[in-house]
């Protein structure tokens, strides 16, 4: 018989979906998730950090944001690589790995399987991303700078909400 202070189910549930979809946004900017994430460690949003090496993150919230917002201008431009090339897949699964490691972390689950489950996410992401991007200049005829700027508000939108304390 569960005891009454047992964690339910769905909780669970919910923490490894949220770690999933923030990893996941990865596959769509790599930069981004680890910014909002290490700006969340920097507010405060996720005490539950501090004092592992993870919680560093926030020291560095400033480089990552520079970095953020340099690929979300240079995706606009034609000189950026495919998603799918070996460089830029191998780079979102290592930012989904960390995003997946540090928001595991910081909802009490182990590092590893968070590292892995992100850095999985990130790949199907990714793949989610070129789909859509493909079918946003083939079927919608979208402008590819316009869809990007949809994607980037996709993922500041998402990946804010993700990474927010969350308050009773």
């Amino acid at each position: 018989m569960p005891s009454r202070d047992a964690e339910p189910v769905n909780a669970l549930s919910q923490d490894v979906l949220e770690v999933l979809a923030l990893a996941a946004l990865s596959g769509f900017r790599a930069a981004a998730p680890p910014a909002l994430l290490a700006r969340a460690v920097r507010r405060g949003d996720l005490p539950t950090l501090e004092g592992t090496s993870l919680g560093r993150l926030g020291s560095a919230s400033n480089v990552f944001l520079a970095l953020m917002i340099g690929e979300m201008i240079a995706d606009k431009t034609p000189f950026i690589p495919a998603r799918f090339a070996p460089g830029p897949a191998f780079g979102r699964a290592l930012s989904g790995g960390l995003v997946g490691a540090a928001l595991s972390v910081s909802r009490g689950r182990g590092v590893a399987s968070g590292a892995i489950a992100g850095g999985a996410a990130a790949l199907a992401g990714l793949y989610a991303a070129d789909r859509a991007r493909k079918w946003a200049s083939g079927s919608a005829n979208l402008p590819d700078p316009l869809w990007g700027a949809l994607e980037d508000a996709l993922v500041l939108f998402a990946g804010s909400r993700l990474t927010r304390e969350r308050r009773p």
